[in-house]
């Protein structure tokens, strides 16, 4: 180790002369060689900074760097709230041990008052129709709901909703004897109900739009429909950016909506 320091310090020291001896050759030069260098040196450097300017005139200006291609996004759209949609609709009843079921039409909309909430409506009437030689009996039952919804994004193709609506339940019955006309009976009547939705609805890809939701309806005191759990689901399938077919299934205890129908989306 110590030779080696000793090397190293050695080197060093071989270095250090030699630059020493290279400053004590150039201060005993004569003077007139020292002034004669100075003056080389002098033009050479003028001489350079003449060649450097001609050559800056002479080149053309530095070209600015194309800007960078704009990357094209695709833009990424959640679940709509602003459409108009009619159809046709099914109603199944499994009330007092026996089930029937009527068909109908329906029609409905909702509509984006700001980012976040949005209003909507609509009205289903289903009938169903027995003739029994002489006589005829028709029931039809009809619901229209108005309501408010709330939306919560989770993602941008996927949103937490929350519903509160108002329905108004109502029922004609029209029974109608030919050979006994005195016996013919017309009446109607109708309740209220209050229903509460949370779900969730998203976009998947870009022409499929799903939904799921659960909650409550309460009903008016009355002595045929009782308070019941609520089940919602659907489809839109979109075949244009306006225009989509959409499928749904909505369940209550004692009945169920399946509707069929044509949405026009803003």
């Amino acid at each position: 180790m110590k030779k080696e320091i000793r090397a190293a310090c050695a080197g060093a020291a071989v270095l250090a002369a030699m630059a020493w001896m290279q400053d004590a050759q150039a201060q005993r030069a004569p003077w007139w060689e020292r002034q004669k260098a100075a003056q080389a040196a002098a033009q050479a450097a003028g001489g350079n900074e003449a060649v450097a300017q001609a050559g800056a005139a002479q080149s053309p200006p530095p070209q600015q760097a194309a800007p960078a291609p704009m990357v094209r996004r695709e833009k990424i759209e959640g679940p709509g709230y602003t459409w108009i949609e009619a159809g046709v609709v099914r109603l199944d009843v499994d009330l007092y041990d026996a089930s029937e079921h009527g068909n109908g039409g329906y029609a409905r909309g909702s509509a984006a008052v700001t980012d976040t909430l949005y209003v909507f409506g609509g009205y289903d009437r289903v009938s169903k129709q027995w003739n029994m030689g002489s006589e005829r009996l028709e029931i039809a039952i009809d619901q229209a709901e108005i309501g408010l919804g709330s939306r919560l994004s989770l993602s941008p193709r996927v949103d937490f909703v929350s519903e509160v609506s108002l329905l108004r339940l109502g029922a004609k019955l029209d029974y109608r004897d030919r050979e006994y006309p005195e016996d013919d009976f017309s009446g109607r009547d109708h309740l209220y109900a209050g229903k509460l939705m949370l779900g969730i609805r998203a976009r998947p890809v870009q022409n499929l739009e799903l939904w799921a939701k659960a909650g409550y309806l309460r009903v008016d005191d009355n002595l045929l429909v009782d308070h019941s759990m609520v089940g919602n689901i659907g489809l839109q399938y979109r075949f244009s950016p306006q225009w989509g077919l959409v499928g749904e299934a909505e369940f209550y205890e004692d009945a169920r909506f399946y509707r069929l129908g044509v949405r026009a989306s803003f």
